[in-house]
């Protein structure tokens, strides 16, 4: 398991960008993105211990100092991968940056549902989601979804700092490209199968649904937008 900061890291407001100069690799993991795929190649390449995971203070209600706290890291430190604001690792100059997209009404249906299977774990827009039992189209109209790209994740953020943003259905032309840049040679190994039961064939009625699919597409068109600028 990569070691989660959140919970085995000190954090230290004060530690100054050029600390985190010698990382090679800063990896930003977008909820329901191949984050956790590509975790498990992280550690294998790099080794457990020097694969910091940074999940702190991302969708819970931080204050805004919360959000951008830096993890202390340990000498050793290799990598992050997390989740967390692009901007809290703005002006560290790891040697490279990454990140995969993934369409967004895609990846906001696979989240419902994923949170609908996931015990209850402190965060608070989780718990509003389950006591409200919001469905699909109320969920992705809360503000930190319906803006998930273009505020929650990447808000503020000068996307030409990431040395490649991948996309998850472009997979034969970008996982080469994060080979490439990280010389890391694996394949991506397919993880963290969404745990709803029956997930597949009910994602598959969703997007079959055109007055579902109309509500989404407008919901989401910011993050829309956002998206196709990488395909």
């Amino acid at each position: 398991m990569i070691m989660d900061c959140a919970t085995e890291l000190a954090v230290d407001r004060t530690q100054p960008a050029s600390a985190y100069a010698s990382l090679d690799l800063i990896s930003l993991h977008v909820p329901k993105a191949l984050g956790t795929s590509i975790a498990e190649t992280l550690t294998g390449h790099y080794g457990r211990r020097r694969v910091i995971g940074d999940y702190a203070n991302f969708l819970e209600s931080a204050s805004p100092e919360q959000r951008l706290a830096r993890p202390a890291l340990p000498p050793n430190a290799a990598a992050i991968h997390g989740h967390f604001p692009a901007i809290r690792y703005e002006g560290v100059a790891a040697r490279r940056r990454v990140t995969f997209l993934r369409d967004p009404i895609c990846r906001t249906v696979s989240h419902f549902f994923f949170w609908r299977a996931e015990p209850r774990h402190g965060n608070p827009m989780h718990d509003l989601m389950l006591d409200e039992r919001l469905g699909l189209i109320d969920f992705a109209r809360l503000p930190a979804i319906r803006h998930f790209y273009s505020q929650t994740v990447f808000g503020g953020c000068d996307m030409r700092a990431f040395d490649l943003v991948g996309v998850a259905e472009n997979l034969a032309r970008d996982w080469p490209r994060f080979q490439r840049l990280t010389g890391i040679a694996t394949a991506l190994p397919y993880a963290n199968r969404n745990r709803y039961p029956g997930y597949r064939e009910i994602a598959a009625r969703v997007m079959a649904d055109p007055s579902v699919m109309r509500d989404l597409r407008r919901i989401l068109s910011d993050d829309i937008g956002f998206y196709e600028r990488f395909l």
